[in-house]
């Protein structure tokens, strides 16, 4: 129930902090009188100045217990009893402790411990004999909402490194992205520009390719950064494959698709991953393996994972401890979901690399 109050507060602070601070009053007005004397305007007043300042307790939780112990000042002044209003003041600490900086927090903590004194030694609620008793009873209650404070900031400490760790896990998604998406187009369009330069008859059919291509990469860019007047479609997955191998071969490169085993759903993520890692591993045949290169995409569908493996036969210049920028990754997309992933020369030439991701 507690973490329910506090959610609820989280997402309407103002309106939920007015509403304690109405309760706070109300309790403690429909206190005074009944066995007691009438209650004085100054009794009033200072029940008005303990819960008021609550409304803007976690906008400004340092002021407001500021507000709330000069209130206390005015009690031990004005006032002849004991206030039900001063629960206030254990609220305003719990806040301060929760939501202000750690040192402020100490001082106020330190403020509150001193201030049960005079309490104790002014009112008349309490006997003359039991002083000690009550400072000891107000100490506990003091030392009990600092504790929920201090419980409260660590859980708020926590949730702002998880949302942390969040933002940046998506920087490096995005970042991911774009490098799979532009590093492919971009070697695609340079692979036909290359083409036309060299053989003039070509040219109109790849500036074909690369607009074709542009416009595609833009979409990806649009829908991967989210823009508004982009169409929100699905991320590409192992049944996009057919049209990548396809843009592929219309850069320059003689690839096949090789599909093996029964295909089935994957999560969005794992389908994702199959996806780019067989576009990174295209562009990187197209970077590395030189003109007159093959390549064979093999997608295997098997119990428990699905495979992606890209071979290609040309002179790669590619290092082989899979320390470029492009197989790094694919190692973050493949690992992090239980998967493999290895990336080398093969032994009768060219390169590979092969891609297990638990399905």
């Amino acid at each position: 129930m507690l973490s329910r109050a506090h959610s609820w507060l989280d997402r309407h602070p103002a309106a939920g902090d007015t509403a304690l601070a109405v309760t706070v009053l109300a309790f403690a007005l429909s206190t005074m009188g009944g066995a007691r004397p009438d209650p004085t305007v100054a009794t009033v007043l200072v029940s008005i100045l303990l819960a008021a300042p609550l409304v803007a307790r976690r906008r400004a939780p340092v002021a407001v217990f500021a507000a709330v112990m000069l209130a206390c000042g005015l009690e031990v002044a004005l006032v002849d009893e004991f206030l039900a209003a001063n629960v206030a003041a254990l609220i305003a600490l719990y806040t301060l402790v929760a939501y202000a900086p750690r040192r402020l927090a100490a001082i106020g903590f330190a403020i509150a411990l001193a201030g049960t004194v005079p309490f104790a030694l002014r009112f008349e609620d309490f006997s003359s004999d039991s002083e000690a008793l009550i400072a000891v009873v107000l100490v506990l209650h003091i030392v009990l909402a600092a504790m929920l404070g201090d419980r409260r900031h660590a859980q708020l400490a926590q949730r702002a490194r998880l949302a942390e760790l969040a933002a940046a896990e998506e920087r490096a998604r995005m970042a991911r992205e774009l490098h799979d998406v532009i590093a492919h187009s971009l070697s695609v369009v340079i692979a036909q520009a290359d083409g036309a330069r060299y053989n003039p008859p070509a040219a109109a059919s790849a500036l074909q390719t690369i607009s074709s291509t542009a416009r595609e990469a833009l979409k990806e860019l649009r829908h991967t950064l989210g823009a508004k007047d982009a169409p929100l479609r699905p991320q590409p997955g192992p049944r996009e494959l057919p049209a990548l191998i396809a843009r592929t071969r219309d850069a320059g490169l003689e690839v096949e698709l090789d599909e093996q085993g029964e295909p089935r759903p994957l999560a969005p993520a794992a389908g994702l991953a199959v996806y780019r890692v067989a576009q990174e591993a295209l562009t990187n045949v197209l970077k590395h393996a030189g003109p007159r290169a093959t390549a064979t995409v093999q997608l295997r569908w098997e119990p428990g994972q699905v495979t992606v493996v890209v071979r290609d036969d040309g002179a790669s210049r590619r290092p082989s401890d899979g320390r470029g920028r492009g197989l790094a990754g694919m190692r973050e997309r493949v690992e992090p979901r239980g998967g493999t992933l290895t990336a080398g020369p093969r032994p009768d030439g060219g390169f590979e690399v092969r891609a297990a991701i638990p399905a």
